[in-house]
Parts: C-alpha cells; structure tokens; sequence
C-alpha cells in the first residue's frame, strides 16, 4: 500500500500540483475517493507544509442519506482535527429554472461553492478528488455526445486553481488502500443505479470493455487523453494567434474578418468559432451551429440567422459579424423642431436658426434645410422597402437602400437606419444626406438646423 502513496506523490511532483505553503481546499463528498484525499494530504501536509481544509456540499437529492453524509464528512474531519464547512444547495430547482440535466446543475453549484468558499476564506487551491475510471467515463460520455476533441483529452490534472492528485489511482486501488488501513467512507446509493447517463457507461459499458478489450482501459485511455490535451496545447496556442490576427472582440459583438480563410480552411473554422462561443459568449456552440455558420460565408451581405442567448450572426461585406440583438424600439417618433430625441442609439436635434453661414459638416452629421414649406411635426422612424428621396445635389429620385449601400453602411447598423419624414417626403437620411427639394436657396426665410450625435 506504500506504493500507491508513492506513485500519487510522484503524480503530484511530476505535475506541480502542490507548493509549499499552499492552502488548499478539500470537495469532500464522504465517498472513497475524497476520504483518501482527505487522509493522504492529512499524513503529509508537513511535508507539503500546506493548510487543509474540507468542504461538503450536500445536493439535497437523497433526502436522509444526503444529511447523513454531510454528518459523516463533519465527524472525521473533527476526528483529525481538520476545517470543515459545508453548504445546502437545491439541485433540482436550479436544474429546472435553467433548463438543464440534474448533472449539469449538481456540477454546477458544486463547484460555484467551491470556489465562492476558497475565495472568502483565501484557499489558493480547491482538491477534487478525481480518479482514473471517473477520466475514463468521462472520455466515453464526451465520445458518445459528440463534444469534439476537447471531450477526448478527458479531466485535466489541473485547471487555474483546481488541482486533481488522485487522478493517477484507479478506483479499486483507492478502496483497496482504505480497506486495508480500516478507514470508513460513504456510498453513493445512487451510483448503483442506471438513472443517469454516467451511471449507465459505469455498470455496463465499462465492464464490457475490460472484459472483451482491455482489462487496463482506464489507465490506457488515461495515456491517450494526456497525450491528446498536449495537443490541444500546441493548437490552442495557434488558435489565439489566429483569433488576435482576424477576429475583433467587444463587448456582446464579434467580428470574424474572412481574409481568416486565407490562412485556413473552412472545415478548420470550427475550433476556433467554439473557443470564442465557449469563452467570449457563454454559449454552447453545437454541430448545427457550425454548419449554420460556415453556410453564413457563402451567403451574401445582409444575410442573418439567430444564434441561442439572443444572439444574431450577420453576414457583411468583409466579415460574419456576431452580436447581442439589443434592437431597440422601431416605432416612429414625432419630433418638433427646437426638440431632441434618442432613437435606435442616435441622438436626433432640430432647431430652428438664423446663425447660417454656408459651412456644411464633411460628414453629413450636421446639416440645414429650408423650413418654408414644412409642417410643424415630423416623424423619425426606421427606413423601409420603397423608401426614396432625391440625394443633394441630384435630380432623381434614389431607393434609400441603394444609397445606403452605396454609403457603405454595415448590414447590421442599415437594417435600423433612421430617416426624417416630413409630410411623407424624407427630409433627411440622418447623418448622411438631406433630400434636394429642402435645400437653402436664396428664397429661404426659415433656416431648421439638423444635427445628430
């Protein structure tokens, strides 16, 4: 049994999980593989001159057995004199107020408490105490969900402050070296069970593979799962290059410049679209949105889909645009000169001036009309289909699209561009153009000056 304390120190040296007079925090569940955790880091924290703590985190899925649990985890760590805090958490409730797995949510909360504990109390580190067959079924739940490669490199050994010692033991070691030092531990009742999908590869898949396979399964996968998050080292560092080379990240909008497919293809798009769904945006990013998206570049400008979390990706001339659909309201406005209004993120004035000079702004932001023939109340709204005005200084009329286009106005920002109407003739494509017939001439008695923000 000295060996198996052995080859999780050399697990622990080999990795640098532990330093000297790290705090760490023990996730104890009261089931072997934290109870061993808890021991083992207990017999040689002087040698890792560290500070121990446990924390239990009761799921309130077992009713009497849960609170049981909580009681046996606070007794032993009294027994060794060890820290000990524990937290209630409603799985259940949060599982269906977020829409998820009851999986998902225990996972969830688990590890939220964790780190909102660590936090508070200043633990540098949180333990889980992990093993070879949990890294085995969690390969083969990723495989048969189709996570991607992500899901084959398994849990890794450590993650920001999170540290896994243990993972290095398969489960039958762990309990074997219990047994023979006569250390208690608690037994989920509800891993004996198929009723969730982890359970089900854990009493049927995986003994049918070591069996029929490979009676050392967990540890060969293990080996090939480490190899492949070695890789995804290597890759993720060629994928930020990329993502700082092409893609342009605000808040709640990402811009993925196309001259991207000039140094890659579009099947290798996916990696790099799921670290920025996964990282920036906080969405799940599935096979059918990849498909979506790499349809997106084949489409022309102006062409959208709807993303999850309200998100809406937009093809552009030059990009896929992805941003938060925050459009505000579209119906109309009345505005009164010597009025000012905020519509669609513009600010909108109108004033009445005899302060003209002739100077015009380069950019359309500020202009002057003739107010001779104009009604008192005009109306700011969104243009639409058919909309069409005489642009300054032409004699025809023009489709407010095609001048938009011709702007070169983003699809994004064209869609909610806002036009001043004044008995049904647009006066003014705000910030771009005034309509000819309202231009000053020298006939012109009432100047109204329009500026936007």
């Amino acid at each position: 049994m000295k060996s198996i304390e052995q080859k999780v120190l050399k697990f622990i040296d080999d990795n640098c999980l532990i330093e000297k007079g790290d705090s760490i925090l023990i996730a104890l569940s009261g089931g072997p593989d934290s109870i061993f955790s808890l021991f083992f880091l207990n017999k040689y924290k002087k040698k890792f001159n560290v500070k121990l703590a446990a924390f239990h985190v009761n799921h309130k899925l077992r009713g009497k057995e849960a609170d049981n649990d909580e009681e046996f985890c606070k007794k032993i760590c009294s027994d060794l004199s060890i820290q000990f805090s524990s937290v209630k958490v409603n799985v259940r409730a949060y599982a269906k107020k977020n829409k998820i797995s009851v999986e998902q949510a225990a996972r969830k909360l688990r590890y939220d408490s964790l780190q909102k504990y660590a936090d508070k109390h200043g633990f540098n580190k949180i333990l889980t105490a992990h093993n070879l067959d949990d890294n085995a079924e969690t390969i083969l739940l990723n495989l048969f969900s189709g996570t991607g490669i992500n899901g084959i490199a398994g849990i890794p050994i450590k993650r920001e402050n999170i540290i896994r010692p243990v993972l290095c033991l398969s489960k039958k070691e762990i309990i074997q070296y219990l047994d023979k030092h006569k250390i208690n531990y608690r037994i989920d009742s509800t891993n004996i069970t198929d009723d969730y999908k982890r359970n089900f590869i854990r009493n049927n898949i995986v003994p049918l593979i070591k069996s029929k396979i490979n009676s050392s399964f967990e540890s060969a996968l293990f080996r090939s799962s480490k190899i492949v998050e070695e890789n995804l080292k290597l890759f993720e560092t060629l994928v930020q290059r990329i993502i700082d080379k092409f893609i342009v990240i605000k808040k709640n909008e990402i811009s993925i410049y196309l001259k991207i497919l000039d140094e890659i293809d579009k099947e290798h798009l996916g990696q790099i679209l799921k670290k920025i769904f996964t990282e920036k945006l906080k969405i799940e990013f599935s096979y059918k949105v990849h498909v979506a998206l790499i349809s997106l570049i084949e489409k022309q400008t102006g062409k959208k889909i709807n993303l999850s979390n309200n998100y809406i990706a937009l093809r552009e001339r030059d990009k896929i645009l992805i941003y938060k659909n925050q459009e505000k309201d579209k119906q109309q406005q009345i505005l009164k000169i010597g009025q000012s209004v905020n519509f669609n993120g513009k600010e909108i004035h109108l004033e009445e001036t005899k302060n003209f000079n002739g100077d015009f702004s380069s950019n359309g932001k500020v202009e002057f009309i003739s107010g001779d023939k104009i009604e008192e109340n005009f109306v700011l709204r969104c243009w639409k289909a058919g909309d069409k005005f005489i642009p300054l200084g032409m004699k025809n009329l023009k489709k407010v699209s095609d001048f938009l286009n011709e702007q070169k106005i983003p699809a994004k920002e064209k869609k909610t561009w806002p036009v001043l109407v004044n008995r049904n003739n647009i006066v003014w494509v705000v910030g771009l153009r005034i309509d000819d017939r309202y231009k000053i001439d020298s006939k012109t008695k009432k100047i109204i000056k329009l500026w936007t923000a």
